[in-house]
């Protein structure tokens, strides 16, 4: 019996590069006699809803996403609500692809779509958030509005700058949130003004600020904060951050399995850089291993 493929690809993630490439990447997974069921995105939720309607009624063996990483969100909250789940071939086509770097997933399409073939299954971790899933970074603050709010076609245009762009504008507005938070064990009440729960090694298109030996298997998230502090004390933390110190004292990085926020007013979270919703109460739980995803051989050697 042939193997049965969806291809769930966001013809508009990027600078439409997959458009250009949709033949060859075609080509690619169809090599060895595989049935390829392609399933462009349209609107929010399409790419949930083909991996409930494909995985979840078992008609397929594999998934192959070309995308951004909100692409990647949704199918992976679809899969998590799978009963049975099947791997994933993930195709960066976006505008950063955190997660496609921390993957070390090939930048060609055509290349990354063979991996279809050659690429080695990796069980990766999956964070819960409330009743949702993300898969590399859910944050709040400074900042963390510049992904979902800087317009599709600006981000087409100019790629990593726009967000770089956009987001010096939140320099002028810097807001702190009074937060109570507990995680193993521990309880910090405090002003902060950026947080996040995190496991990639690239967040934004900035490389290496997430701390050392990021792992995405060890059934860790990395919770990193910044406490409300003053313009000269926020440089300091950069500058830190950036040479990949994290003993500022304006800074709490932990690694956690499970953390609870709790605000005395809304707080908007975005969930692997789009917009996930306002929230005083979030509760974040670590599923070990929880998605396959196929690899280049270089990834399980690092």
């Amino acid at each position: 019996m042939r193997e049965k493929i969806l291809f769930v690809y966001n013809p508009n993630a990027g600078m439409k590069k997959i458009q250009d490439k949709l033949n060859a990447v075609c080509h690619e997974l169809t090599q060895g006699g595989r049935e390829l069921i392609v399933s462009p995105t349209r609107q929010r939720d399409d790419a949930k809803n083909a991996v409930l309607e494909y995985v979840g009624e078992g008609k397929c063996e594999k998934i192959v996403v070309s995308g951004g990483d909100g692409t990647l969100h949704e199918v992976v909250n679809g899969m998590m609500q799978c009963e049975q789940r099947v791997p994933i071939v993930y195709i960066p086509a976006g505008s950063t692809n955190d997660f496609g770097y921390s993957l070390s997933i090939p930048k060609d399409i055509t290349v990354a779509a063979g991996m279809v073939n050659s690429g080695i299954p990796f069980e990766c971790d999956i964070a819960q958030f409330n009743d949702r899933y993300f898969v590399y970074t859910a944050a709040f603050g400074l900042f963390t509005d510049v992904s979902y709010a800087t317009p599709q076609n600006l981000k087409n245009v100019f790629g990593h700058a726009a967000y770089v762009l956009n987001g010096a504008s939140s320099l002028a507005r810097i807001r702190k949130y009074r937060m109570a938070l507990t995680y193993d064990g521990l309880y910090v009440e405090d002003d902060f003004i950026y947080g996040m729960v995190v496991s990639s090694s690239s967040i934004g298109g900035f490389r290496g600020i997430t701390g050392p030996d990021v792992k995405l298997n060890d059934g860790e998230y990395e919770l990193f904060l910044v406490r409300d502090c003053s313009r000269l004390e926020l440089t300091v933390v950069a500058n830190d951050i950036l040479h990949h110190k994290f003993d500022n004292k304006n800074m709490i990085c932990e690694r956690v399995r499970q953390v609870e926020f709790h605000s005395m007013t809304p707080v908007a979270w975005a969930l692997d850089g789009e917009y996930g919703g306002d929230f005083t109460d979030v509760s974040v739980n670590i599923h070990h291993k929880a998605v396959t995803f196929m690899v280049p051989k270089s990834l399980l050697t690092i």
